[in-house]
């Protein structure tokens, strides 16, 4: 496999520009943060992260068209949608680790 600092040109189709078009965004970490925990309703989502409806329907849109969220309806009355990761999803754990590592180092 070769590494990101083998790479002569970076494009739009390299891994490390992949996966931050996917986490780009205000908010999108912490949702796929909440969803490491397990799927969660929107209302859960919204109540979790206490962000505009606006914002989360555009996180979880975004999320969803990449691959890193699925969207499945709730049986039951009144109509519900659940959100869960994919595996590709599951995959970002160690991303957020490495994230929040690199954010938790002494920065004097």
């Amino acid at each position: 496999m070769v590494s990101y600092l083998e790479v002569d040109r970076p494009t739009a189709e390299c891994p490390v520009e992949v996966t931050l078009h996917a986490l780009r965004g205000r908010w999108t970490t912490l949702v796929v943060r909440e969803l490491l925990g397990g799927a969660r309703t929107y209302s859960e989502l919204a109540a979790a992260l206490a962000v505009s409806d606006k914002v989360l329907a555009d996180r979880l849109a975004q999320l969803v068209s990449c691959g890193v969220v699925e969207r499945s309806r709730v049986a039951g009355w009144p109509p519900r949608v659940s959100y869960a990761l994919t595996p590709r999803g599951q995959a970002l754990r160690g991303v957020l680790d490495a994230l929040w590592e690199w954010g938790s180092v002494d920065r004097a």
